[in-house]
Protein backbone atom coordinates (compact mmCIF):
# COMPACT_ATOMS: atom_id res chain seq x y z
CA UNK A 1 0.00 0.00 0.00
CA UNK A 2 1.56 3.43 -1.01
CA UNK A 3 1.76 5.97 2.36
CA UNK A 4 0.02 9.11 1.69
CA UNK A 5 2.15 12.41 3.19
CA UNK A 6 -0.90 15.08 3.00
CA UNK A 7 1.46 17.57 3.96
CA UNK A 8 3.48 16.72 0.61
CA UNK A 9 1.39 17.11 -1.54
CA UNK A 10 0.05 20.19 -0.67
CA UNK A 11 4.01 21.43 -0.16
CA UNK A 12 3.34 22.29 3.58
CA UNK A 13 4.84 22.02 6.70
CA UNK A 14 3.58 19.66 9.87
CA UNK A 15 3.14 22.93 11.69
CA UNK A 16 0.99 24.63 9.19
CA UNK A 17 -2.42 26.49 10.58
CA UNK A 18 -6.06 25.57 9.26
CA UNK A 19 -6.14 29.02 7.95
CA UNK A 20 -2.66 28.12 5.43
CA UNK A 21 -4.21 25.04 4.50
CA UNK A 22 -7.33 26.34 3.20
CA UNK A 23 -5.49 28.92 1.19
CA UNK A 24 -3.19 26.54 -0.57
CA UNK A 25 -5.83 24.08 -1.19
CA UNK A 26 -8.15 26.34 -3.35
CA UNK A 27 -4.72 27.97 -4.83
CA UNK A 28 -4.27 24.12 -5.92
CA UNK A 29 -7.52 23.10 -6.80
CA UNK A 30 -7.82 25.73 -9.31
CA UNK A 31 -4.30 25.14 -10.70
CA UNK A 32 -5.12 21.26 -11.18
CA UNK A 33 -9.04 21.73 -11.75
CA UNK A 34 -10.05 19.10 -14.53
CA UNK A 35 -11.89 22.17 -16.24
CA UNK A 36 -8.49 23.79 -16.91
CA UNK A 37 -6.77 20.80 -17.73
CA UNK A 38 -9.20 18.94 -20.00
CA UNK A 39 -7.52 15.45 -21.26
CA UNK A 40 -4.52 15.90 -18.96
CA UNK A 41 -4.35 12.47 -16.53
CA UNK A 42 -1.66 14.16 -14.84
CA UNK A 43 -3.46 17.12 -13.65
CA UNK A 44 -6.55 14.74 -13.30
CA UNK A 45 -4.15 12.37 -10.30
CA UNK A 46 -3.25 15.62 -8.90
CA UNK A 47 -6.49 17.30 -8.19
CA UNK A 48 -7.29 13.69 -6.67
CA UNK A 49 -4.83 13.84 -4.33
CA UNK A 50 -5.28 17.34 -3.62
CA UNK A 51 -8.47 17.02 -2.92
CA UNK A 52 -8.16 13.89 -0.79
CA UNK A 53 -4.91 15.54 1.10
CA UNK A 54 -7.59 18.30 2.12
CA UNK A 55 -10.18 15.89 3.23
CA UNK A 56 -7.93 15.42 6.02
CA UNK A 57 -6.11 17.92 6.47
CA UNK A 58 -9.02 20.67 6.45
CA UNK A 59 -10.45 18.96 9.06
CA UNK A 60 -9.15 19.15 12.57
CA UNK A 61 -10.49 16.31 14.08
CA UNK A 62 -9.30 14.81 11.04
CA UNK A 63 -5.48 16.14 11.02
CA UNK A 64 -4.97 15.42 14.54
CA UNK A 65 -5.49 11.71 14.14
CA UNK A 66 -3.43 11.65 11.31
CA UNK A 67 -0.50 13.74 12.92
CA UNK A 68 -1.12 11.18 15.64
CA UNK A 69 -0.64 8.76 12.97
CA UNK A 70 1.99 10.09 10.90
CA UNK A 71 4.41 10.61 14.45
CA UNK A 72 5.21 6.83 14.11
CA UNK A 73 5.48 6.59 10.21
CA UNK A 74 7.25 9.78 8.86
CA UNK A 75 7.36 8.73 5.12
CA UNK A 76 7.41 10.29 2.02
CA UNK A 77 4.28 10.62 -0.32
CA UNK A 78 3.67 6.90 -1.81
CA UNK A 79 6.33 5.29 0.15
CA UNK A 80 5.37 1.29 0.38
CA UNK A 81 4.21 -0.01 3.34
CA UNK A 82 2.33 -2.98 5.16
CA UNK A 83 -0.46 -1.92 7.45
CA UNK A 84 -0.26 -5.10 9.33
CA UNK A 85 3.43 -4.54 10.26
CA UNK A 86 2.05 -1.70 11.95
CA UNK A 87 -0.28 -3.03 14.11
CA UNK A 88 -3.55 -2.61 11.75
CA UNK A 89 -5.76 -5.06 10.66
CA UNK A 90 -7.77 -5.29 7.39
CA UNK A 91 -9.38 -7.84 5.05
CA UNK A 92 -7.61 -8.41 2.09
CA UNK A 93 -9.71 -10.01 -1.15
CA UNK A 94 -8.85 -13.68 -2.00
CA UNK A 95 -5.38 -12.84 -3.86
CA UNK A 96 -4.25 -11.28 -0.71
CA UNK A 97 -3.68 -7.75 -1.70
CA UNK A 98 -5.78 -4.21 -1.03
CA UNK A 99 -7.42 -3.60 -4.41
CA UNK A 100 -11.21 -2.77 -4.38
CA UNK A 101 -12.30 -2.22 -1.06
CA UNK A 102 -12.61 1.16 -0.87
CA UNK A 103 -13.94 4.33 -2.73
CA UNK A 104 -12.80 5.21 -5.85
CA UNK A 105 -13.12 9.13 -5.04
CA UNK A 106 -9.69 8.75 -2.81
CA UNK A 107 -7.00 6.05 -2.16
CA UNK A 108 -6.66 2.72 -0.28
CA UNK A 109 -4.51 4.32 2.40
CA UNK A 110 -7.34 7.07 2.82
CA UNK A 111 -9.97 4.43 2.92
CA UNK A 112 -8.61 2.42 5.64
CA UNK A 113 -7.60 4.72 8.06
CA UNK A 114 -10.65 7.10 7.25
CA UNK A 115 -13.66 4.55 7.49
CA UNK A 116 -13.11 2.53 4.04
CA UNK A 117 -15.07 -0.72 3.60
CA UNK A 118 -12.01 -2.90 3.04
CA UNK A 119 -10.29 -2.87 6.46
CA UNK A 120 -12.05 -2.37 9.69
CA UNK A 121 -12.70 1.46 10.50
CA UNK A 122 -9.96 1.84 13.52
CA UNK A 123 -11.13 5.06 14.34
CA UNK A 124 -14.75 4.00 15.13
CA UNK A 125 -17.01 6.57 13.82
CA UNK A 126 -14.59 9.18 12.84
CA UNK A 127 -14.30 8.06 9.45
CA UNK A 128 -17.49 9.76 8.97
CA UNK A 129 -16.53 13.18 10.27
CA UNK A 130 -19.49 13.82 13.25
CA UNK A 131 -20.10 16.63 15.53
CA UNK A 132 -23.09 16.95 17.67
CA UNK A 133 -24.04 19.96 19.52
CA UNK A 134 -27.17 18.70 21.84
CA UNK A 135 -30.08 17.04 20.06
CA UNK A 136 -28.33 18.29 16.71
CA UNK A 137 -25.48 15.60 15.03
CA UNK A 138 -23.80 16.94 11.46
CA UNK A 139 -21.76 15.29 9.19
CA UNK A 140 -19.58 15.97 6.48
CA UNK A 141 -19.97 14.01 3.09
CA UNK A 142 -17.31 13.52 0.46
CA UNK A 143 -19.00 16.25 -1.88
CA UNK A 144 -20.60 20.04 -0.67
CA UNK A 145 -23.31 18.64 0.76
CA UNK A 146 -24.22 18.16 4.71
CA UNK A 147 -25.59 15.65 6.06
CA UNK A 148 -27.16 15.91 9.71
CA UNK A 149 -29.77 14.85 12.58
CA UNK A 150 -31.77 16.53 14.59
CA UNK A 151 -33.62 15.32 17.33
CA UNK A 152 -36.96 17.47 18.25
CA UNK A 153 -39.84 17.11 21.10
CA UNK A 154 -43.09 15.93 20.17
CA UNK A 155 -44.90 19.43 20.79
CA UNK A 156 -42.38 20.90 18.32
CA UNK A 157 -43.51 18.35 15.81
CA UNK A 158 -46.95 19.13 16.25
CA UNK A 159 -47.43 22.93 16.47
CA UNK A 160 -44.20 23.15 13.96
CA UNK A 161 -41.15 25.46 15.34
CA UNK A 162 -37.96 26.99 14.50
CA UNK A 163 -34.71 25.74 16.40
CA UNK A 164 -31.26 27.77 16.78
CA UNK A 165 -28.87 24.94 15.95
CA UNK A 166 -25.07 25.61 15.51
CA UNK A 167 -23.42 24.66 12.31
CA UNK A 168 -19.59 23.85 11.91
CA UNK A 169 -18.16 25.11 8.67
CA UNK A 170 -14.86 25.96 7.37
CA UNK A 171 -14.92 29.52 8.14
CA UNK A 172 -15.61 28.28 11.98
CA UNK A 173 -19.11 27.91 13.69
CA UNK A 174 -22.18 29.20 13.01
CA UNK A 175 -25.92 29.70 14.11
CA UNK A 176 -28.61 29.03 11.91
CA UNK A 177 -32.13 28.80 12.03
CA UNK A 178 -33.92 25.69 11.14
CA UNK A 179 -37.84 25.58 10.31
CA UNK A 180 -39.56 22.84 11.53
CA UNK A 181 -42.87 21.76 9.19
CA UNK A 182 -46.31 21.60 11.10
CA UNK A 183 -46.85 17.31 11.29
CA UNK A 184 -43.25 16.15 10.87
CA UNK A 185 -42.23 12.32 11.35
CA UNK A 186 -39.17 10.75 12.30
CA UNK A 187 -36.96 10.56 9.39
CA UNK A 188 -38.52 13.48 7.45
CA UNK A 189 -35.56 15.70 5.71
CA UNK A 190 -35.35 19.12 5.30
CA UNK A 191 -33.30 20.94 2.96
CA UNK A 192 -31.57 24.27 3.35
CA UNK A 193 -29.89 25.35 0.00
CA UNK A 194 -26.81 26.56 0.34
CA UNK A 195 -25.94 25.96 3.92
CA UNK A 196 -23.49 23.18 2.83
CA UNK A 197 -19.70 23.20 2.17
CA UNK A 198 -18.12 25.72 0.08
CA UNK A 199 -16.93 24.55 -3.74
CA UNK A 200 -13.36 26.37 -3.76
CA UNK A 201 -12.88 27.23 -7.46
CA UNK A 202 -16.84 27.72 -8.10
CA UNK A 203 -17.05 29.62 -5.11
CA UNK A 204 -20.98 28.48 -4.43
CA UNK A 205 -22.15 26.13 -2.03
CA UNK A 206 -24.04 22.51 -1.74
CA UNK A 207 -26.84 22.22 0.76
CA UNK A 208 -27.84 21.01 3.97
CA UNK A 209 -29.62 17.84 4.45
CA UNK A 210 -31.43 17.33 8.00
CA UNK A 211 -33.04 14.52 9.10
CA UNK A 212 -35.66 14.87 11.95
CA UNK A 213 -35.97 12.18 14.68
CA UNK A 214 -39.01 12.61 17.08
CA UNK A 215 -38.20 11.97 20.65
CA UNK A 216 -40.08 10.34 23.70
CA UNK A 217 -40.18 12.93 27.31
CA UNK A 218 -40.45 11.85 30.41
CA UNK A 219 -44.69 12.07 29.94
CA UNK A 220 -45.62 11.28 26.32
CA UNK A 221 -44.16 8.44 23.70
CA UNK A 222 -45.50 8.02 20.46
CA UNK A 223 -46.11 5.28 17.81
CA UNK A 224 -47.24 6.69 14.67
CA UNK A 225 -50.06 9.48 15.14
CA UNK A 226 -50.63 8.08 18.78
CA UNK A 227 -49.58 8.97 22.05
CA UNK A 228 -49.38 7.25 24.98
CA UNK A 229 -49.76 8.51 29.00
CA UNK A 230 -49.38 7.28 32.51
CA UNK A 231 -51.54 9.59 34.47
CA UNK A 232 -52.13 9.01 38.33
CA UNK A 233 -55.38 8.73 40.13
CA UNK A 234 -56.12 8.73 43.98
CA UNK A 235 -58.30 5.65 45.32
CA UNK A 236 -61.44 7.28 45.87
CA UNK A 237 -61.42 8.83 42.14
CA UNK A 238 -60.92 5.46 40.41
CA UNK A 239 -63.55 4.13 42.68
CA UNK A 240 -65.93 6.78 42.34
CA UNK A 241 -65.38 7.69 38.54
CA UNK A 242 -64.68 10.79 39.23
CA UNK A 243 -64.00 13.70 36.81
CA UNK A 244 -59.95 14.23 36.30
CA UNK A 245 -58.00 16.92 35.19
CA UNK A 246 -55.79 15.51 32.17
CA UNK A 247 -52.95 17.30 30.38
CA UNK A 248 -52.97 16.52 26.78
CA UNK A 249 -49.98 17.84 24.64
CA UNK A 250 -51.13 20.78 24.04
CA UNK A 251 -53.95 21.54 26.21
CA UNK A 252 -55.70 20.78 29.61
CA UNK A 253 -58.96 18.20 29.65
CA UNK A 254 -61.47 17.02 31.65
CA UNK A 255 -61.88 13.36 31.68
CA UNK A 256 -64.59 11.15 33.39
CA UNK A 257 -62.72 8.16 34.87
CA UNK A 258 -65.04 5.02 34.76
CA UNK A 259 -66.57 3.89 38.70
CA UNK A 260 -64.24 0.84 39.74
CA UNK A 261 -61.16 1.93 37.13
CA UNK A 262 -58.23 -0.60 38.09
CA UNK A 263 -54.38 0.21 37.52
CA UNK A 264 -53.30 -0.19 34.03
CA UNK A 265 -56.88 0.46 33.04
CA UNK A 266 -56.88 2.25 29.51
CA UNK A 267 -58.72 5.43 28.49
CA UNK A 268 -58.46 6.60 24.90
CA UNK A 269 -59.12 10.28 23.99
CA UNK A 270 -59.85 10.12 20.57
CA UNK A 271 -58.41 13.21 17.93
CA UNK A 272 -55.75 14.28 20.83
CA UNK A 273 -52.83 12.43 19.60
CA UNK A 274 -50.04 13.44 17.33
CA UNK A 275 -50.42 15.09 13.68
CA UNK A 276 -49.62 14.68 10.04
CA UNK A 277 -48.86 17.42 7.43
CA UNK A 278 -52.48 16.99 6.35
CA UNK A 279 -54.25 17.73 9.54
CA UNK A 280 -55.12 14.41 10.58
CA UNK A 281 -54.43 13.56 14.34
CA UNK A 282 -54.09 10.18 16.04
CA UNK A 283 -55.38 9.95 19.48
CA UNK A 284 -54.15 9.94 23.24
CA UNK A 285 -54.01 6.70 25.02
CA UNK A 286 -54.00 7.07 28.98
CA UNK A 287 -52.89 4.38 31.24
CA UNK A 288 -54.11 4.14 34.54
CA UNK A 289 -51.96 4.07 37.82
CA UNK A 290 -53.74 4.31 41.35
CA UNK A 291 -51.78 6.08 43.62
CA UNK A 292 -52.63 6.18 47.49
CA UNK A 293 -51.18 10.14 49.46
CA UNK A 294 -47.61 9.55 50.92
CA UNK A 295 -49.54 10.56 54.02
CA UNK A 296 -52.71 10.76 55.71
CA UNK A 297 -54.82 13.12 58.25
CA UNK A 298 -56.02 11.91 61.03
CA UNK A 299 -59.21 12.14 59.50
CA UNK A 300 -58.75 10.39 56.42
CA UNK A 301 -57.52 7.57 58.66
CA UNK A 302 -60.28 7.40 60.50
CA UNK A 303 -62.36 7.22 57.25
CA UNK A 304 -59.97 4.52 55.75
CA UNK A 305 -60.27 3.10 59.26
CA UNK A 306 -63.77 2.83 59.04
CA UNK A 307 -64.39 1.71 55.49
CA UNK A 308 -62.00 -1.23 56.35
CA UNK A 309 -64.40 -2.35 58.40
CA UNK A 310 -67.83 -2.32 56.48
CA UNK A 311 -65.92 -3.10 53.48
CA UNK A 312 -66.53 -7.08 52.97
CA UNK A 313 -64.87 -6.83 49.25
CA UNK A 314 -61.60 -9.19 49.25
CA UNK A 315 -58.90 -8.91 46.34
CA UNK A 316 -57.86 -12.04 45.55
CA UNK A 317 -53.82 -12.18 46.79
Amino acid sequence: MKYKNYYEILGLSKDVSQEEIKKTYKKLAKKYHPDRNQNDKTSEEKFKEINEAYEVLGDPEKRKKYDALGSNMNFNNNYDFNPSDFGFEFRSNSQGNYSDFGSGDFSDFFNMFFGGRGFDNIWGDFGSGNSSYGDFRQSSSRNDDIESELEIEILEGLKGSEKRVKLSTEEGEKTINIKIPKGVKSGSKIKLKGQGRLNPYSGGRGNLYITLKLKNNSKFSIEGLNLYKEIKVTPWEAALGKEISVKTLDETVKVKLPAGIQSKGKLKLRGKGYVDKNGNRGDLYLTILIVNPESLSQSEKELYEKLSKISDYKPER
